[in-house]
């Protein structure tokens, strides 16, 4: 995708405003439906790695059957820095806590298993160039089907609360870990 398919004018702005941020956020989405693709936009990639902004990822709270099996937090980092060229995010926030046992078993029948994202122990020599943030992002209401909806069954129940999401996120922004952050490895 280049630029002149979103007019040059408003490509050059937001390449302008990833120059200047003070943090990109990139995810929570689809990984390679809606993240990589914007990575894809002519210039992005290079903005991203360019800029002195603290890059925060959002990590993936589900797998994808045919897509991201057996993706855990280190995979989906190393492949949001494959496409930045570089080792470039600073931290990924996780979640302190899994989903309920209900919806782990849903989405294990419906993606396969090991379809929610684990954190694993790298005990393989394996060095992070970013900081794994835990803390409490997930969403923890019950999301109910819409009987109209026609796709319900193929949409995410498992979820990160906006709000929990933004709190911390701030929070790396300032570097103020009250209480928000349960564990920076």
């Amino acid at each position: 995708m280049m630029c002149e398919n979103m007019g040059l004018k408003k490509c050059r702005e937001a390449l302008l405003a990833i120059k200047k941020a003070d943090v990109i956020v990139i995810g929570p989405g689809d990984h390679y439906g809606s993240i990589i693709p914007n990575l894809l936009v002519n210039g992005v990639s290079e903005a991203i790695r360019k800029s002195k902004a603290k890059v925060i990822y959002n990590c993936n709270l589900t797998n994808k059957k045919g897509q991201t099996e057996n993706f855990d937090v280190d995979k989906y980092a190393q492949e949001i820095n494959g496409y930045l060229g570089g080792e470039r995010i600073d931290f990924v926030i996780f979640p302190s806590s899994q989903p309920s046992q209900d919806l782990q078993e849903k989405y294990e029948k419906r993606e396969g298993k090991n379809s929610i994202v684990k954190l694993n122990k790298r005990g393989d020599g394996f060095i992070r160039s970013y900081k794994i943030v835990m803390a409490d992002v997930l969403n923890k209401n019950i999301i109910k089907k819409n009987k109209e909806d026609k796709i319900a069954d193929t949409r995410s129940f498992i979820r990160h609360d906006s709000d929990k999401l933004a709190n911390v996120i701030l929070a790396i922004s300032e570097l103020d870990s009250e209480n928000l952050i349960k564990e920076i490895i």
